[in-house]
C-alpha cells in the first residue's frame, strides 16, 4: 500500500554466472528471434539485471519498463500488473495479460493469473511483449504476454547457496544445484524461502516455501525433453487500504504520512489474505525432423487456497489441465508456425461467513479473525478453452513480414447452491430467500465466447543498425468467471492495435521506440460503489494512445546509463457508469474522461557498473506521474517522484556479496488511490 525502507544483505556461494545471453525473444513469434527483428514492442530483462535485485516478486525485475505498471501491496509475491492499461480492472491477480512459465501458459482459461507458485529465485530472464502483438497466444492476451524463463539444468553443473536478510524480518534464501546423472540426463533442484513481517503495518506478513525439480534429457541430435515439477506452500496477509472518509472523521492517510506507521484499515475486512498450497507439473518435448520442429507440451496445476476477501471467505480446490502442440516448418521463404491449444479449469469453491465479527447497530464493523463460519454458498466452475493458430514469417534481405491468425472458443459453465450472502446495503449477512440476494438457492449459468484474432507485422532494415516496424494486431479478452458471477451479461472485449516504431542496435547504443493507438470495444470496467463494493460492466468504447521509449548507452567500458519513458493517454469514448446513490441507481456519462490509475507520464533512469575486479553497483530511480483516482475524474493523486533503489556488490571467485536498498530515501507514498461513488478514498 505504502512506501518503506528496505535493506537486504545477500551472500551467494557457488559457481559464478556465465556471460549474459544475446537479447533474443522466443515469446512474440514462438520461435527464437533477435528482438530487433520482431515487428512488435518487446522488453527483455536479463539475468545480470535480475541478479542485482532482491527478487521478492516480479516488480523487482519489471519496474522501469515503459508501458508496464506494476506494484506490490506488501512486497510479497502478489503483484498488480498492467500493460498499456490492460489488467486495470483486476482488484487482485493478473487479468488480460498472458503469463508463461518457460513457454507454458499458466494463465487460467478464464484469464486469471496468480503468481503464488512462480519461484522468483529461479528466474533467469523475463520477456515482455506489449499489446495484442502475439496472435499465437490467443484470447486473454490482448494486453500483452510475459514469459518467465527459469534456469535450465542443461546450462551449468554445480550450484550455490544464497542467504539474504533485511529489515522488517525479511529473509530471502535459496539453494540451487544441477548435475548430469548419466549420458544426456540432467537434474536441477531448487529450494527457496521468502518472508517478511512488514511490521510497519498490521496484518502484513508474508512467507512462501518452494521446492522445484527439473529432470530433463538432452538427446545427441539436440532434441530435448524438459520437465518442471514444483510444490509451493504460501501465506499472504493483505492489509487492506488506508481510508479517508470525512463523514466518519477518518483520515488514515495523514496518520501514515505524519508517523511513518500505517494503521489497520478502517474498512470492516481487516483479515483478508490468501493461503495456498500448489502442485505444478509441465513436460515439454522439442523434436526436430528434417525441416520440421515439433513441440508438444502438457501441464497440470492443482491449487488449494483459503482466501478471505471482502464479505466472505473462499475455500477453493482447483484442477487445471493443459495441452499445447506447436509445429514449426522452415521453408525457403522463412518460417511457418502453427498448432493447437486446449486448457480446462475445474474449480470447486465453498464460500463462508467470517466466524468472528463485531456488529454495531446491525452492521458488521470489523472482522476479528480470518476463521470461517457458516457455509453461504457452494459453487463449481468449469472453463474450457480451445484454440488453433497459424503464422507465416517471410524473410527477404531487408524485409520481415509476419502474417498470423488465431481462433479461440471459451466456454464457461458455472453452477451452485446459495444459502445466503453478504449484503452491502444491509452491512451484514442475509439468508435465502431474500430480495437482496440474486440467484438464491440453485443456479446455473453457461456462456460461450468465440473470437478470431488476425495480425500482420512488417519490419524493414533501414541500415545494419536500425530497423523500422509497423503492425496491426487484434486481440480479445473474456470476462473472468468471478466477473461473470457478478454480472452474467458481460460481453467479450475486443482490441485493435495500430503500432509503429524503430529499433537501434549500434555499438554502445540500444534504443527502442513505439507509437501506438488502441481501439477497445466493450472493455470490462471496475465500478467502485459505496462501502468499496466492486461491480463490473462493459464500457462502449475506449481509446488508448501512447508513446514508449527505452534506451541504454555504454558511456565507457562496463558503465551503462539508461532511461525509459511512457506517455499514456487513455480515455473513455463511450461509457455510462451506473452509480448507486442511497437506494437508487443513477446512470452517469463518463465520455471523454481518462481511465483512472494510469499516469500520463511515467519514466525511469538507471546507471550500472561492473568492474573487472568484481565490484559492481546499480542505481535506479522511478517516477509515476499523477493520475485520476476514479472514473468520474473528480480528483487526482500526485503519484511519486524518484523512488530510488540501489545495489552495491562484490564478486570474487565463488563468493558474491551484495547490499540492496529499496526506497533509498524512505519516501512515503501510495501504490494506488481509489475513490468510490460516495467519495470515500482508499
Amino acid at each position: 500500500m505504502v512506501g518503506r525502507l528496505k535493506l537486504v544483505f545477500i551472500a551467494l556461494f557457488g559457481l559464478t554466472f556465465a556471460e549474459e545471453l544475446p537479447e533474443v525473444s522466443v515469446t512474440a513469434t514462438r520461435t527464437e528471434r533477435e528482438t530487433k527483428d520482431v515487428p512488435a514492442s518487446i522488453a527483455v530483462v536479463g539475468k545480470e539485471r535480475i541478479g542485482q535485485r532482491p527478487m521478492f516478486n516480479l516488480q523487482d525485475a519489471l519496474s522501469g519498463t515503459p508501458g508496464v505498471n506494476i506494484s506490490s501491496r506488501n512486497q510479497g509475491y502478489d503483484t498488480r500488473l498492467i500493460i498499456r492499461g490492460a489488467g486495470l480492472k483486476a482488484p487482485y491477480g493478473i487479468r488480460e495479460i498472458m503469463v508463461l512459465l518457460n513457454g507454458v501458459q499458466i494463465t487460467d482459461p478464464d484469464s486469471l493469473t496468480r503468481l503464488d507458485f512462480v519461484d522468483t529465485s529461479l528466474i533467469e530472464r523475463i520477456e515482455v511483449v506489449k499489446g495484442p502483438n502475439s496472435t499465437l497466444w490467443g484470447v486473454n492476451s490482448a494486453g500483452g504476454v510475459i514469459n518467465v524463463i527459469t534456469r535450465s539444468p542443461f546450462e551449468r553443473k554445480g550450484g550455490f547457496i544464497k542467504l539474504g536478510f533485511g529489515d522488517f524480518s525479511s529473509q530471502n534464501h535459496n539453494l540451487y544445484y544441477s548435475t548430469p546423472l548419466g549420458k544426456g540426463f540432467y537434474l536441477g533442484f531448487n529450494a527457496s524461502r521468502r518472508q517478511t513481517e512488514n511490521s510497519w503495518r498490521p496484518w502484513n506478513k508474508f512467507w512462501t516455501n518452494q521446492i522445484t525439480l527439473q529432470p530433463s534429457y538432452l538427446f545427441e541430435n539436440g532434441d530435448a525433453w524438459e520437465n518442471y515439477i514444483s510444490y509451493t506452500k504460501a501465506s499472504l496477509q493483505l492489509p487492506g487500504s488506508l481510508v479517508v472518509d470525512p463523514k466518519r472523521n477518518i483520515d488514515q492517510w495523514s496518520q501514515f504520512l505524519s508517523s511513518g506507521r500505517a494503521p489497520q484499515t478502517a474498512d470492516p475486512w481487516k483479515h483478508i489474505g490468501r493461503y495456498s498450497e500448489i502442485f505444478f507439473l509441465s513436460s515439454k518435448l522439442t523434436k526436430n525432423i528434417g525441416s520440421f520442429e515439433l513441440i508438444p507440451l502438457v501441464y497440470l496445476n492443482h491449487w488449494q487456497h483459503y482466501h478471505p476477501v471482502t464479505g466472505r471467505i473462499n475455500d477453493a480446490n482447483t484442477w487445471i489441465y493443459g495441452f499445447d502442440l506447436q509445429a514449426n516448418y522452415r521453408h525457403s521463404l522463412g518460417m511457418r508456425t502453427g498448432g493447437i491449444t486446449i486448457r480446462h479449469d475445474d474449480q470447486d469453491t465453498d464460500y463462508f461467513k467470517y466466524k468472528d465479527v463485531r456488529v454495531v447497530s446491525g452492521r458488521i464493523v470489523s472482522t476479528l479473525s480470518d476463521n470461517k463460519g457458516d457455509l453461504l454458498e457452494r459453487q463449481n466452475q468449469k472453463t474450457t478453452l480451445m484454440g488453433v493458430f497459424l503464422q507465416e514469417s517471410f524473410q527477404r534481405d531487408r524485409w520481415i513480414l509476419d502474417v498470423g491468425v488465431r481462433a479461440d472458443r471459451v466456454k464457461f459453465d458455472i453452477s451452485g447452491y446459495k444459502w445466503g450472502d453478504y449484503s452491502f446495503s444491509a452491512g451484514n449477512y442475509v439468508s435465502c430467500p431474500n430480495s437482496q440476494i440474486e440467484n438464491c438457492f440453485s443456479y446455473k449459468r453457461e456462456k460461450t465466447y468465440t473470437v478470431v484474432s488476425p495480425r500482420v507485422g512488417l519490419l524493414y532494415r533501414l541500415a545494419p543498425w536500425i530497423n523500422l516496424y509497423a503492425t496491426v494486431a487484434t486481440g480479445a479478452n473474456t470476462p473472468s468467471s468471478s466477473e461473470l458471477s457478478s454480472n452474467p451479461n458481460l460481453r467479450l472485449t475486443k482490441v485493435i492495435n495500430y503500432e509503429t516504431g524503430f529499433k537501434i542496435r549500434h555499438k554502445k547504443l540500444s534504443l527502442d521506440t513505439a507509437l501506438y493507438l488502441m481501439d477497445v470495444k466493450d472493455e470490462v470496467v471496475r465500478v467502485i460503489q459505496p462501502d468499496g463494493y466492486t461491480q463490473f460492466t462493459n464500457a462502449g468504447k475506449t481509446e488508448k494512445k501512447g508513446l514508449e521509449i527505452s534506451a541504454s548507452y555504454e558511456v565507457f567500458k562496463n558503465l551503462n546509463f539508461g532511461l525509459s519513458y511512457a506517455y499514456s493517454d487513455y480515455k473513455f469514448k463511450e461509457f455510462s457508469e451506473v452509480v448507486r446513490i442511497g437506494n437508487q441507481s443513477v446512470n452517469v456519462s463518463r465520455n471523454g474522461n481518462r481511465l483512472p490509475y494510469i499516469p500520463m507520464h511515467q519514466y525511469s533512469v538507471f546507471v550500472s557498473y561492473k568492474h573487472p575486479s568484481g565490484f559492481r553497483f546499480l542505481v535506479q530511480s522511478d517516477t509515476w506521474g499523477e493520475y485520476y483516482i476514479d472514473n468520474a475524474n473528480s480528483e487526482k493523486y500526485k503519484g511519486y517522484e524518484f523512488l530510488t533503489s540501489a545495489t552495491i556488490g562484490y564478486e570474487k571467485k565463488n563468493l558474491d556479496l551484495a547490499l540492496m536498498v529499496s526506497n533509498l530515501f524512505d519516501k512515503r507514498y501510495a501504490n494506488e488511490v481509489t475513490k468510490d461513488a460516495s467519495g470515500v478514498k482508499r
